[in-house]
């Protein structure tokens, strides 16, 4: 019989390390279950197929189309983002498209009024046969301004410009290169 109790007794001694083991090994950061269970973190909704225009007196000015947009609405910043990407084509008074812009990327800071716009960005001026090629592009719509500190390609008619830098009014009509880097002529053979 007291091999019986010695028996149990080691068995009783295993079970409360393995069970102490357990306890004090398993904790949970509270500050790191409320980072993954937090509604800030999550979209307030998606958009599927989202597509919206923005008119002035009547008139399409603005026309967006995305695979996916997710609002999010964190307590310090709400924006909007397009995580597949954005096309946007811009209208002119007659209607008719005047520029186009696509990229891999973008976010809108609902507050401020501001496009982050990158990855692959390509702006297509229809009504100036220009085409603006960049990584990183800004779009103020409160101040009607496009701009960039990132490398730039603009490519007219007659020549491809490079730098660094970039301005424009939001219908791409009137741009400038911050620091111009090259010019490469373009001549038809």
């Amino acid at each position: 019989m007291s091999d019986f109790k010695q028996i149990f007794f080691k068995i009783g001694i295993v079970l409360a390390i393995v069970a102490s083991t357990i306890f004090v090994s398993c904790k949970n950061d509270i500050e790191k279950v409320n980072l993954l269970t937090s509604r800030s973190n999550m979209p307030a909704f998606s958009v599927y197929g989202f597509e919206t225009a923005y008119s002035d007196s009547g008139r399409i000015m603005i026309e967006l189309k995305a695979k996916e947009m997710s609002r999010y609405e964190g307590k310090n910043l709400k924006y909007d983002e397009y995580r597949y990407g954005l096309s946007v084509r811009f209208f002119d008074d007659l209607g008719s498209v005047s520029a186009t812009l696509r990229c891999s990327y973008a976010r809108f800071l609902i507050e401020k009024e501001l496009w982050e716009i990158k990855s692959d960005v390509e702006i297509d001026n229809i009504s100036r046969n220009e085409k603006i090629n960049t990584e990183l592009l800004y779009w103020d719509m409160t101040r009607e301004l496009v701009y960039s500190d990132k490398f730039v390609r603009i490519t007219t008619e007659d020549e491809i410009l490079t730098g660094d830098g970039f301005e424009s009014n939001q219908d791409f009509s009137e741009w400038k290169i911050l620091k111009p880097a090259g010019v490469i002529s373009i001549k038809d053979e």
